[in-house]
């Protein structure tokens, strides 16, 4: 009977063991971030499609009436002064507003890496 109880303990201790390991190893996985190569592509964070544009090296947002893009502290309305939307990009009749004129810019957050 002593034998028996020294073989299902032990049984479970190694199965407790290889579970814990197979855990930790499992975590370090998800938490890294898999390498992605960042070509321009568009990501949905925080509820918003955003635009990583690789030549600029920034996030674009639309709300459906203004372009903006992110500073890495918020969104700021965007003036099509960098390389975003200079090739295959239609403006149709989109002029950027001028200073005078009320925008309010995004609240969401930006996806870091």
């Amino acid at each position: 009977m002593r034998n028996a109880k020294f073989w299902i303990l032990s049984v479970c201790f190694a199965t407790a063991l290889t579970g814990t390991a197979f855990l930790a190893g499992s975590s370090n996985s998800i938490s890294a971030e898999p390498r992605e190569d960042l070509k321009d592509h568009w990501r949905n964070h925080d509820g918003h499609w955003s635009y990583w544009n690789e030549a600029d090296k920034q996030w674009y947002y639309t709300d459906g009436v203004h372009w903006f893009f992110s500073t890495g502290k918020g969104w700021e309305l965007y003036r099509f002064d960098k390389k975003f939307g200079h090739e295959g990009f239609e403006h149709g009749t989109y002029k950027v507003p001028t200073p005078e004129v009320k925008v309010v810019v995004p609240r969401h957050e930006v996806w870091h890496r």
